[in-house]
């Protein structure tokens, strides 16, 4: 039963609707548009909440027992974005998918897509925060008894077959055709992977986030039985992204994020759930 928890620890291929062409990092939206200055228009932008919405991905947001919103990017928004700029931010009472995200960007007003990876197509619809405020890095995970302990080419691992879910967001190293992946299509795949590599049937189980593999091997008191390999790829950048008609809104987080030191600061949230010295470099810009 422990050692089924660990099939949480690869939620991160929820990022299945973050996109699928080259990420590229996008011009300041200031270049774009011309944030209003008009006070009037700002009150009016601000009267109502915006409602920030998120997929489970501990420890950056998750549900606690209590089923109530909690994380770093919780914490980053409610106790250091909020007060700086003066707002109240409204949550989504639970989890959605990144597909129901950017149909809500897309149709309604005030929203916050608090994951999002950078697509220029999206630019149409969504106002990207400037920087982004936190690098992911993608892992494979293998039991100890696997002699595998670094990853420099594709070839290294070839000759391997790891878990995964169909139609799910990879990283570019991990497209490379040599690259075996058993993927599945129920919702039950995490589990199902797992049991997998428990079994040896397969070699590992793939990520795009290490941060929340260390969150969840560390509650489970398991990280000793598994190994994360880093892969040899630029972190993906996560940001914030914003409907079209909350220009103002997102220039006022883009300067307040900046004033709060927002990618030092956001690792030290991290430090609240996992040992941050185990993510080594991966928040630095790369």
């Amino acid at each position: 039963m422990k050692k089924a928890v660990l099939l949480i620890i690869f939620f991160f291929p929820v990022l299945i609707c973050w996109g699928e062409g080259k990420q590229q990092k996008p011009p300041p939206h200031g270049q774009e548009v011309t944030v209003q200055s008009d006070r009037m228009e700002q009150d009016r932008l601000f009267s109502d909440s915006p409602v920030l919405s998120y997929f489970s991905i501990p420890p950056h947001i998750f549900l606690d027992k209590d089923k109530k919103v909690t994380g770093a990017i919780y914490d980053l928004m409610v106790d250091h974005v909020a007060p700086e700029i003066g707002i109240d931010f409204k949550w989504e009472t639970e989890p959605t998918s990144p597909a129901r995200q950017l149909y809500n960007l897309r149709e309604k007003k005030n929203r916050i897509m608090c994951l999002a990876v950078y697509v220029p197509e999206r630019r149409d619809y969504m106002i990207y925060s400037k920087t982004p405020y936190y690098y992911a890095q993608s892992i494979i995970a293998v039991h100890r008894s696997n002699p595998l302990k670094v990853v420099n080419e594709a070839g290294d691992i070839s000759h391997m077959v790891f878990g995964y879910s169909q139609r799910a967001y990879v990283t570019p190293f991990m497209r490379d055709p040599s690259i075996q992946f058993d993927l599945i299509s129920s919702p039950d795949f995490l589990e199902i992977n797992l049991k997998k590599v428990m079994a040896h049937r397969i070699d590992g189980i793939y990520s795009p986030g290490k941060a929340s593999s260390i969150f969840f091997l560390e509650k489970f008191g398991v990280i000793d039985e598994f190994r994360l390999i880093d892969i040899p790829e630029k972190p993906t950048a996560l940001y914030f992204g914003f409907s079209q008609d909350t220009i103002v809104l997102a220039d006022e987080f883009d300067q307040a994020f900046q004033r709060l030191g927002g990618q030092q600061l956001y690792v030290k949230l991290l430090g609240r759930y996992i040992d941050i010295s185990k993510l080594e470099h991966v928040s630095e810009k790369p």
